[in-house]
């Protein structure tokens, strides 16, 4: 189901500059660049529109993994069998010329017969130049030197890349809905990408923390695009010492930034960790809307009351959690993954939303003729209510005295309007203006 761009990938051996290039071309810092070798282990792709040419542009693994890791043959199958659906490759190699492997990658890279540049890099200066020659005995016609690092020449390629696809001219249907999947490592978040793609899109492994980037991919449902971001796994801050850790959860931080709905995977088996309630927080910091999945249902001893417990001891655990849709799915059987798509789709609508003034005033007068809080109406007033914005809703409450309005006040009044309106599963946010406040500002 995934859309009909043409694909350009970048191939070519461990730490050659594959990611910095992919960074250089979309102008953006998406792929983790570190001296480390090996470090991309997916397929990490990002559109990109140039000239009116539009086209998906593939980071992947470095193809000289050794067998010493325990990952390499997934790594490199998947590597391989993404090639296959490439149209175009930019097979990188750097200054001063060809390495042994580089020949080898060739043989394999001309067997697929797809158009491919070789992009030189590391070379920007008139003496790098001069080496160019050492590049023409790959048999490959189209050479361009390049420096990723100072994006010389990057337009040049470009330019390449878009003349070896004038036949596949095509342009991107604007995305309709952002879906991340966050979660802690091994909870299942690559596997409930690959459901969503209907193929094996991203490195699945029972070693955690397989998933280093945040790998972006595009699908359609029902006439919507949709890209979903899987991302790496989230552990506890004392345990990312690393840069590579560090890399990868501000990555994830990121991209939980740029959704529409943040799916946030449980493992069924494990139950709520401490870990789940962090990375929580960090979605709540971002005020996205959020569906709590209870992943590996299948591998749950259940029966009818099993769900209803399970959600009772989350809440209990997590009072939050009472504010978001909770569903159990099982994504290596593919159980419920419309209804996750379907219920994103619906939270990214209720959160465009916007309430006519006197909807909301209306709904605020009855919220205090409940009576649910004694000294609503008496002591603690509020006179007027509009919104501010919207994704998220944003509201702001025109009231007596903006000191009574303490965390507990807030939040009662946040779970009366999302009930009121179909907020539930997205956070909203109630700024509160006082007498004195307004006083202040006319002097």
């Amino acid at each position: 189901m995934s859309t009909k761009l043409p694909i350009v990938s970048i191939v070519g051996r461990q730490n050659v500059g594959k990611s910095t290039l992919f960074n250089a071309l979309i102008k953006d810092k998406k792929s983790i660049v570190d001296s480390f070798p090996g470090l991309t282990r997916d397929v990490i792709s990002n559109n990109i529109v140039h000239n009116g040419f539009s086209f998906t542009l593939c980071d992947t693994p470095g193809l000289d993994l050794t067998s010493a890791s325990e990952l390499s043959e997934t790594i490199i199958e998947n590597a391989k069998n993404h090639l296959k659906k490439t149209d175009v490759i930019i097979f990188i190699m750097e200054y001063p010329a060809p390495a042994p492997f580089d020949y080898d990658l060739a043989n394999i890279v001309r067997k697929m017969d797809k158009p491919t540049i070789i992009a030189a890099n590391k070379m920007d200066s008139g003496d790098q130049l001069e080496v160019m020659a050492n590049f023409y005995e790959m048999g490959i016609k189209e050479i361009i030197p390049v420096s990723a690092v100072r994006r010389f020449n990057i337009n040049l390629l470009l330019d390449s890349i878009i003349k070896l696809l004038s036949s596949k001219k095509n342009t991107i249907k604007g995305i309709d809905l952002k879906i991340a999947i966050v979660g802690r490592p091994n909870s299942g978040k690559s596997t409930l990408l690959n459901a969503f793609m209907g193929y094996e899109r991203s490195v699945v492994s029972d070693i955690p923390g397989t998933t280093r980037d945040s790998v972006d991919d595009f699908f359609t449902y029902h006439g919507k695009n949709i890209q979903i971001i899987d991302t790496a796994g989230i552990r506890k801050k004392s345990k990312i010492n690393e840069n590579i850790e560090y890399y990868s959860f501000t990555r994830t931080v990121e991209s939980i930034k740029r959704s529409d709905v943040v799916i946030h995977l449980i493992d069924a088996t494990m139950g709520l960790t401490d870990n789940d309630k962090k990375i929580s927080d960090e979605i709540l910091k971002a005020k996205k809307p959020i569906i709590i999945a209870m992943n590996k249902w299948d591998a749950v001893k259940k029966n009818d009351k099993t769900f209803a417990q399970f959600k009772e001891k989350l809440i209990f655990q997590f009072y939050r959690a009472e504010d978001f849709p909770i569903i159990s799915i099982s994504a290596i059987e593919k159980k419920r993954i419309n209804k996750l798509i379907e219920t994103a789709i619906t939270l990214k609508d209720n959160a465009n939303r916007r309430i006519d003034t006197s909807t909301l005033n209306k709904v605020m007068a009855g919220i205090k003729n409940l009576s649910r809080i004694p000294q609503l109406g008496e002591k603690i007033k509020v006179y007027y209510a509009v919104q501010l914005d919207t994704t998220p809703p944003q509201f702001k409450f025109f009231v007596n005295n903006g000191d009574f309005f303490k965390k507990d006040i807030i939040r009662y009044f946040e779970k009366e309007l999302q009930k009121a309106f179909q907020l539930e599963g997205i956070p909203i946010i109630i700024h509160i203006e006082g007498k004195k406040k307004r006083e202040n500002s006319k002097k």
